[in-house]
Parts: C-alpha cells; structure tokens; sequence
C-alpha cells in the first residue's frame, strides 16, 4: 500500500472510530451516513469485509480463533491490523446504518401513504359489464389503480401507467379515463418519492378541469406537496 492510500485508510479508520463513539456533531453523522449512500466502492467494500468478518467470528474453533488472534496480533503489519480493525469497525456501522435507513424507509412510507390515503379511490372492477373487449381492458386499467393503494412498491405501476399515459395522444383505447390515469400516475409517483413528477400532473388536473371535483383534489394534494 502506498503512503497515499495509507493515510486515506487512516483518516477512514479516525472517521468510523469517531462515530463509533458517539464523537460526532449531527452535521458530521449527517454527512457520514450520505458517504455510505454515495460511495458505491466504499459500500460494497465494507460489506464485503464486514461478511468476512462475521463469518470468522461465527466459528467457534480454537483454530479459527488462532487465525482471528493472527490478524489482530501485534507483530503483523500496522496495515493488516488497520484492515481487521476497520473490519471489525464497518460491520457495526453498516449494522447501525442499514438498521437506520431501514427504519428511516419505513417511517417515510407511512408518512406518505398517511398523506395519500385520503386520495386514493376504490374503482370496482365486478361493477363492469362482462364479454366485450372494453370491459377486460378497463377491469384490466381498474385493477392497476387498486394496486396503487394495495402494494408498496410502485415501479411496475408506474411502468404500465405511463405507457397507459402516453398512448392517450395516439390512440382513443382510454380516453374516456384520462383523468384518472394522471391523477393516478400522479399517486404513484408521489408514493414512490418522485414528488418532481407529480406536481406538473397534478397542475395540468388543476388547469385542465377547473371548477371540477378532481380539479379540487389535485389543488389540495398541489398544497399539501409544497408544504413538506
């Protein structure tokens, strides 16, 4: 190892050390935790290291332990032991970061899909007429709105919905739903964290329906985004 990368790797250690022990302003954790996030190297690297570690530690052999022993030991080279040390120091900070942004998600989700309940509508499919062409589309269409409400990941739906929005300007399959495609687009987008593409949806309900009921729920659902 050379001395550039010797000092980065002290300076890692200083910084895992320091969180470690709770030393840490909360700008600075702040700012540790979104260097997990970014550096993709760093991440798979520590958790790499941090499963090699774990599974030395689950072997209860004295010889594995020897080998454990071996590593830490005084006589190796100050760069060996840094690296089991920093081993040792990465698997708790994923432990507590993932644990972190585990229940950081979490509590994300319920906050939005808190927000959205109110939004969401039940569009009945066995209310549709059965045996023509039309219905096992719209069924089809209807089903995919339920889901909205029903699932927590919305990437497949998002996926069918803008294909769906998409073709409302070369074809007539679903024009007599286009409202509801966006606005229910717009929900998915929103519950998938992609405010950025709700809001010029929910503004073009607004404009384009003004003084109708979805007009009114998208200004409301428009003041509620820009409030957070």
């Amino acid at each position: 190892m050379n001395n550039t990368e010797d000092i980065k790797f002290q300076e890692m250690d200083e910084l895992i050390e320091r969180f470690l022990r709770g030393e840490m302003t909360p700008e600075e954790e702040e700012l540790f935790h979104e260097e997990l996030k970014s550096n993709s190297d760093l991440r798979e690297q520590a958790r790499a290291v941090s499963a090699l570690l774990k599974g030395l530690k689950e072997k209860e052999s004295t010889h594995d332990q020897v080998i454990i022993n071996e590593v830490t030991a005084t006589k190796r080279p100050s760069s060996v032991r840094r690296l089991a040390l920093w081993a040792a120091s990465i698997a708790a900070v994923l432990a507590i970061y993932f644990g972190y942004s585990y229940h950081a998600e979490n509590v994300r989700y319920a906050r939005i899909n808190e927000m959205l309940t109110p939004y969401y509508e039940h569009y009945d499919v066995d209310e549709l007429s059965r045996g023509d062409t039309d219905s096992v589309i719209i069924a089809e269409l209807y089903s995919l709105f339920n889901r909205i409400h029903e699932e927590k990941d919305m990437k497949d739906i998002i996926a069918e919905l803008e294909s769906i929005h998409q073709s409302l300007t070369d074809e007539f399959t679903y024009y007599q739903y286009d409202n509801d495609i966006v606005w229910n687009l717009a929900l998915a987008y929103i519950k998938d964290d992609q405010t950025d593409k709700a809001i010029p949806l929910l503004e073009s309900l607004y404009q384009d329906n003004l003084g109708s009921p979805i007009a009114a729920k998208a200004q409301e659902l428009l003041k509620k985004l820009h409030s957070k």
